[in-house]
Formats: structure tokens, sequence, C-alpha cells
């Protein structure tokens, strides 16, 4: 079982994407640029015109696995993530906005072909219910390369983007995401997997670690990684064993059965050098009617080297927590999904609800996993609360101040 952070999603978004849509016809994020914000792009882009000055083009590596982040027709503001193997390349993308949106509906598949000259040509699609199928809603059509400016790589996708309905088309540019967390320090991510045949559990993960030449910097953040995902580890482990145990003494010929399994991905929302928020997702299967999957955040102030608690973002005994639930379920009950009071239970002012918290460019990104606002079928949430929302209560000159205007 080889780890695929694109697969995994792709999984998600089909099992969830049923239920979605069956009660609202997929009426979330098939509509293409039209249902998106113009908010600025915030992140780490090069401007065009030191492209143009400094940049030196390149061909695209022939493997690669990253995340690019640009706009269609200027003002449709997306993020991209994207995988090659040679000739291949696939991914899924999305429309950075404010508000709630199931994650089901989030992300939008891509698959194409890649040619040596880096001419693209992906389609994307959303899972049509009635039909079983995926339906195609538009295509990429472009150029993928690379550009080295002051001695770093990164990679560049421009070319036009068609919607399918109507053939509109519409000229895109994508770079690639790079975060600079400081002088000699890098973020990269470790692959590990441990493997039982005997205890019959299967675990992968891909987790973020810190390199550079501050150890005790980077020795307390990877130490907080491991402590953060060592509890569901062990709970999952020992889950396993007593499982199989189960299964060897009552199901014997179950014996040569797939057993239990876990994979941990995890996303980079936001970050500089000042702080770095990530996002964990874990995927699980243990021999139920349906795999399991919940999330949980890190959020880490990297010149304090601590992790950052969401209460001190803002201005002490403000009601933060009032104005980040009151929007959740202000927008959450515009979908339509499950009822109030599950709604109200999962997303009111407490702070066990908001334990999957996120910073991005756009707003605060709460996660809610499935069941805690609706039901499974109906998948997880998400809602991004402008900081607009937010500003009279953030803490002047915290983090979250450099994204108010």
């Amino acid at each position: 079982m080889k780890f695929n952070y694109f697969a995994l999603r792709s999984f998600l978004i089909a099992i969830f994407a049923i239920g979605l849509c069956l009660q609202f016809s997929c009426r979330l994020g098939r509509n293409g640029a039209g249902t998106t914000s113009a908010t600025p792009v915030q992140n780490q882009l090069i401007a065009p015109d030191e492209i143009s000055r400094q940049a030196v083009a390149l061909a695209a590596p022939a493997q690669f696995k990253t995340t690019l982040t640009g706009a269609i027709d200027g003002k449709y503001n997306i993020q991209m993530d994207l995988e090659r193997d040679g000739a291949k390349i696939k991914g899924t993308y999305f429309y950075k906005k404010t508000g709630a949106m199931s994650i089901a509906a989030k992300y939008i598949s891509l698959s194409g072909t890649i040619d040596s000259d880096g001419n693209v040509d992906m389609t994307e699609s959303t899972f049509e219910p009635q039909g079983g199928k995926e339906i195609k809603t538009g295509s990429f059509k472009g150029k993928l390369g690379a550009v080295v400016i002051g001695g770093r790589q990164s990679l560049r996708f421009v070319g036009n983007w068609t919607r399918s309905k109507d053939n509109r088309s519409m000229a895109f540019s994508l770079q690639e995401v790079k975060f600079d967390v400081g002088e000699d320090l890098r973020i990269v991510t470790r692959k590990s997997e441990d493997k039982n045949r005997s205890q019959k559990f299967e675990l992968e993960m891909e987790l973020p670690k810190l390199e550079g030449n501050d150890p005790e910097r980077t020795d307390k953040f990877n130490k907080t990684i491991d402590r953060l995902v060592s509890k569901e580890i062990s709970e999952f482990k020992a889950f396993a064993v007593d499982n199989a145990k189960v299964i060897a003494k009552e199901e014997p010929s179950r014996g040569d059965m797939p057993g239990s399994s876990m994979e941990i991905g995890h996303s980079i929302t936001a970050s500089d050098r000042d702080f770095v928020s990530l996002l964990f997702t874990y995927y699980s299967y243990t021999g139920g009617a349906h795999p399991n999957t919940f999330t949980n955040s890190l959020n880490y102030d990297l010149r304090q080297n601590d992790p950052i608690s969401l209460g001190s973002l803002f201005v002490p005994n403000s009601n933060y927590l009032k104005l980040i639930s009151d929007y959740c379920l202000a927008e959450l009950k515009k979908l339509g999904i499950g009822d109030e009071e599950w709604i109200v239970r999962g997303a009111g002012p407490k702070v066990e609800n908001y334990k999957s918290w996120n910073i991005a460019p756009e707003g605060l990104m709460i996660t809610f996993d499935a069941y805690q606002v609706a039901s499974y079928a109906e998948g997880p949430q998400e809602v991004v609360v402008p900081y607009s929302i937010l500003k009279p209560v953030i803490k002047p000159g915290g983090i979250l101040s450099r994204f108010v205007k």
C-alpha cells in the first residue's frame, strides 16, 4: 500500500460527493470560475516583471508532486495540487474563497498528459451521481516549466482554462508555492511506513519535518509533530491488534483478508518566517462498513518555537470564539446539511468544536470532521472565516494582523 495523498483525497471526494450530490445536485464547486470571490492572492508568488527580468526557463522535472497557486482571468483565485509521472499528470484544484463548503465539493479532479516540452492538456471533472460517473466540466491547456531566480527553482504553469458548458476560455497563470521559513531552515516531507503481517496492519505517513542549522528549533518542532500524531497511531495499532486477534479466533477463514490500514497526510495552509500552519488528515480502515477520516491541526510560532493556541491570536478576554462560531453557524446553515440542532452542537462556541483550525491567506480556516455538523454521507465541511469579520478582536501586532487591511 503505497501512500498517495492525491488518491486519498480523490477517494474522499467520491465517497462524500455521492451523498452530497444526491441532496443538492452538486450545486457546490461545479460552476467554475463564476462561483468564487475575487480575494487578492496572498502567497509567495514572484512578480511577472521579475520573472521576465531574471528567470531562466527550464524543463519541468519528469516526476514531481507540488502545489501551485494563482488565478484564472486574473481574479478567480485557485490552488492546484499536481503530481507528474512521466507523460501523465493528475491532481485536484479548488477556488480560494471564504464561507462554507463541503470538502467533497471543494476539490475538482484533474487528469491529463504533459509532453517533453511541457505542453499540458488536462481535463477537469466532477462526480455525477445520476449517471454514476465523472463528467467533464472544463479543461486546462498550457505550458508547464521551471524558472530559476536567485538560485531557487520554481514551477510555473500558464495557459487557458475552458469551461465545458459554454466553451468560454480564460487565461490562467499559476506558480509553485514556496514557503520561506527562514535562513538555513526548510520544511520537507518525511515518508515512513510500518507494516506488521502477524498483527495485520499497515501504517503509512507523510509528515512535515523542519531541517536546518538550528538543532534547538528543528528538534522541538519535529518532536511536537511526533507527539501530535502518536496518540492517533497508538489507538489505531491497539485496535488493529485486537481486531486481528478476534478475526483469528472467530473468523479464521478471513485469515488472508486485508487487515487494518491507516494513512496520514498533511498540507501547509500558510507559512512565512514567523509561523507555519499545518492541517493533518487521517484515513483509516479497520473492517467496518466504511473508512474513517478525521483531521487535526498544528499552528506553530517559528520565532517563539512553540505551538500557537487559537486564543493567543486575539485580544485577551475578547469574544473571538463567539464571532467565529456565529459566522460558521450562519454559513453552514446555508448549505442545507444535517439539521440545525446538529450544526449548533458541532459548531457552537466551544473550544472543542474548533480543534482543526488553520491560518490561510483568505481567512481563518475551520475544518469540521464527518459527523460533527452533518452525517457521514454529507461528509466533512470547511468554513473560511474572513479576517474582516475578526478584525475587531485580532491582536495588534500579532500573527493575524498581517492579513488585516
